[in-house]
């Protein structure tokens, strides 16, 4: 379920939102609704609502202050559409620039409200499913982390090899997922330019050189089955784009997944 706040200065406008939502069939409910963006302020930074409903123009305060003052007091992002009776371009530029996801005109016609709620809704769910495995691959991460106390201060050389073991551990994990050295560099808390210097000087190979090489090797393996085409190989070792993972392939190798095969012969394709 998608949680939404509305904050518009007439009591109308809301009883209306409330109706139109219902009338969507939308999994999204209204939790909350505020004539003033600074009465809202202090609920919507506690309560952390999926969705806000914001009215752009409200006698002396607006919707984009009440935005700007949220993303200044919490690192909390909603999503937001914007609703207004006023079809300008400034003020449409200066929503987009604070993140407007969405921006209809009064008076709000159901198929543009749901319209708008279904893309918020695509939205939310796909930065549910992005923190869901970014939480997922750091619980993997720490399997393989080192018992290092945070605020121990190893040696330069021994913190080196440390992080060059943990992440070399964690791609060969992870190879199938989607990774790369900015998504470790994020887990850990560090920039991708010293991970990447850091595993380039301890192991000799880059990041990205290490990953292609750890998925090409079990590609190779999974050859061997007949069963498998090499679409699905590709997938399994985490290339998504076939192409890529051809010549990937051959860049590791030296003959294309095709020709490794003996050129489709004996191999399922």
């Amino acid at each position: 379920m998608i949680t939404a706040v509305s904050v518009d200065d007439e009591p109308i406008v809301h009883s209306m939102l409330e109706e139109m939502v219902k009338e969507s069939g939308l999994p999204v409910t209204l939790i909350g609704h505020f004539l003033s963006a600074e009465d809202a302020l202090k609920t919507i930074s506690a309560t952390h609502p999926d969705l806000l409903l914001l009215d752009i123009q409200m006698g002396d305060t607006d919707g984009l202050s009440l935005a700007g003052e949220l993303s200044e007091l919490t690192s909390y992002s909603p999503v937001i559409i914007y609703i207004t009776a006023y079809d300008r371009f400034d003020y449409a530029r200066e929503a987009l620039r604070l993140g407007a996801h969405d921006y209809i005109l009064k008076p709000i016609h159901q198929p543009e409200l749901t319209a708008a709620l279904k893309r918020a809704i695509n939205t939310i769910q796909a930065n549910r499913v992005r923190e869901s495995d970014n939480e997922s691959a750091k619980k993997q991460l720490s399997r393989v982390l080192p018992t290092l106390a945070v605020d121990s201060q190893p040696s330069m050389q021994t913190r080196s090899s440390s992080i060059a073991r943990i992440v070399r551990e964690y791609i060969d994990s992870t190879f199938m997922e989607n990774i790369s050295l900015t998504s470790v560099a994020d887990i850990l808390n560090l920039s991708p330019g010293y991970i990447g210097g850091v595993f380039k000087s301890e192991l000799g190979i880059t990041f990205r050189a290490y990953l292609r090489s750890v998925r090409i090797t079990k590609a190779k393996l999974l050859m061997a089955d007949p069963g498998l085409n090499i679409s699905q190989i590709a997938q399994a070792v985490g290339y998504d784009d076939l192409n890529y993972f051809s010549e990937a392939f051959l860049a590791e190798i030296g003959v294309r997944p095709s020709e490794y095969r003996g050129s489709g012969k004996h191999w399922a394709k």
